[in-house]
């Protein structure tokens, strides 16, 4: 199985790195990730925010985002098709822009979006896209047997 990861996913990772988000990404599995490769920036653009909210350095969360990173499949959005951009500006321009690149990266490889972001999920789903999996099919697959 692919799933486009979600900036919050990774954000969730590095919040709470015993978490069931941090563990789902580092697992030994058949699950791969696939994300935009504008996900680093704006990753390090919250590690600020980040270390606030934990008890470690800004280098040690920089290693675990390294670590994380290592797990993923770094698209770059010049790849993607325009049509597809296209595509995804028109679905989320009244959900959210800043979930764009996901969505042109699900239509350019037909994989679903994991993300918490609610308003995201059922924004596309009011308009007949049901493109998401949550984190609890996930965990589901993960640990099926």
């Amino acid at each position: 199985m692919i799933v486009i990861t979600d900036t919050n996913i990774f954000y969730s990772a590095l919040q709470k790195p015993s978490g069931i988000i941090a563990k789902i990404l580092t697992a030994k599995s058949k699950i791969q990730f696939f994300a935009p490769d504008f996900l680093i920036d704006e990753i390090r653009d919250k590690i600020d925010e980040i270390v606030d909210n934990t008890k470690k350095s800004r280098k040690e969360k920089l290693n675990e985002l390294t670590m994380l990173l290592a797990k993923i499949s770094i698209i770059n959005m010049e790849d993607i098709p325009k049509k597809d951009v296209v595509q995804a500006y028109k679905i989320v321009r009244d959900i959210d822009l800043e979930d764009l690149a996901f969505v042109a990266l699900h239509l350019y490889t037909k994989h679903k979006i994991w993300t918490t972001d609610i308003q995201l999920q059922n924004g596309l789903k009011a308009k007949g896209y049901d493109i998401c999996i949550t984190t609890t099919e996930l965990k589901k697959s993960l640990y099926k047997k």
